[in-house]
């Protein structure tokens, strides 16, 4: 039997095994419950809340020895990391002027903040503690980018992935050295629990960088000393791949690390076919996941948190704002600028500036005014 042939009959022999479903809700409910090793999700929704509540879901529910994918795009959303803070971290001033301003979100992991549109592909594996490794999935990704010609993908050393600078290329997945002018193209986050970890990135694939730097640069950073974790800012560019030749490579990719190349077939038929399955003998499954799994009480629960003021704002750990700014130098802070609406190119009005001689500060913690000096009473414990 020729090779072609063998590899066709053994795929054939695989689907007898495998379960295919007509419906979202259907597939997912079936794969979620299994106990199928590997399992991959790909959201139909652009809701972040509810692509953020159905990770974290998954994540609380699946058994501890089963690896999960999944693979979602979200609506314009500005996504902050689970201990930061929204008045160090966002241009609020851009909001009033902008026609679509973008949601505010607070994940449940750590890192820095992320912008997320239409243009950006998000990924994330979760595994059983015990097996983690935090380069491991980004490496993946760069395996995945390469396959698709972006030759210059690759991870640094602060387990971001980085294109190099044009022409240069680094037979290694992960750089061991600085390379000046490489562009980051997506950054990471991770989650660890005594049972089950994961980790979560962002590709930027044909975003609006504009949107990223405009509403990513705070207006009140310089007045602000805060606790938790500040973001670092790196230059950002875009790969310029399509979206579903991404998202086929990261699965295949996927597959090859956990059920080899016999499963890589079958998942490359099965991306093809659209259509959910799971197959026992080959121990992976695959499923497409729409709105409806909103209507699962614990992912409703998790939507309506990650959508409050409480836990949007109220999470941010203890800030301070002074004026005078706060000075690591004797050098003035330069007044703010007008903004531009990234979205509409409409010139906000000039943040207005203290009047000189003026002083006052404001501690604040998990959203809540704590002191004001001099007093504010109508505003402190609100």
């Amino acid at each position: 039997m020729s090779p072609s042939r063998g590899l066709a009959f053994a795929r054939s022999i695989s689907r007898a095994h495998q379960q295919q479903f007509p419906r979202y809700q259907s597939t997912f409910r079936a794969l979620s419950r299994s106990q199928i090793p590997v399992q991959v999700y790909i959201s139909k929704s652009n809701n972040p809340y509810l692509n953020l509540s159905l990770e974290h879901y998954l994540f609380q529910t699946t058994p501890p020895g089963i690896t999960t994918l999944i693979i979602y795009t979200n609506s314009p959303s500005i996504v902050l990391g689970r201990n930061q803070n929204p008045w160090v971290e966002i241009n609020h001033p851009l909001f009033p002027s902008a026609s679509n301003p973008p949601l505010v979100v607070r994940r449940r992991s750590g890192g820095g903040t992320v912008f997320h549109d239409l243009g950006n592909v998000n990924y994330s594996v979760a595994m059983p503690t015990f097996a983690f490794c935090r380069d491991k999935h980004a490496e993946m990704v760069v395996r995945a980018l390469r396959k698709l010609g972006v030759v210059g993908a690759v991870m640094n050393k602060r387990h971001d992935i980085v294109i190099l600078p044009d022409g240069m290329a680094v037979e290694e997945t992960r750089l061991t050295r600085e390379v000046e002018g490489t562009r980051k193209i997506s950054g990471s986050a991770y989650k660890l629990t005594t049972r089950r970890s994961y980790h979560h990135g962002t590709m930027l694939l044909e975003s609006r960088l504009e949107d990223v730097s405009g509403y990513l640069r705070s207006a009140a950073r310089e007045w602000m000393k805060a606790r938790g974790v500040g973001s670092v800012r790196s230059t950002v560019g875009n790969v310029r791949a399509e979206e579903g030749k991404f998202v086929g490579a990261v699965v295949e990719e996927f597959g090859r690390m956990y059920v080899g190349e016999e499963g890589v077939e079958i998942l490359k038929d099965t991306m093809a076919s659209g259509k959910g399955w799971m197959d026992q003998e080959a121990g992976v499954g695959i499923c497409w996941v729409g709105e409806e799994v909103g209507e699962i009480e614990q992912v409703q629960k998790g939507i309506a948190e990650l959508m409050s003021p409480e836990w949007i704002y109220g999470q941010t750990p203890q800030f301070t704002f002074s004026v005078p700014a706060p000075k690591a130098n004797d050098e003035p802070v330069p007044p703010l600028p007008q903004s531009k609406d990234p979205l509409s190119d409409a010139t906000t009005p000039p943040i207005l500036q203290p009047p000189e001689g003026s002083e006052l500060e404001i501690t604040a913690n998990n959203g809540i005014i704590q002191s004001a000096s001099p007093p504010l009473e109508n505003l402190v414990g609100k």
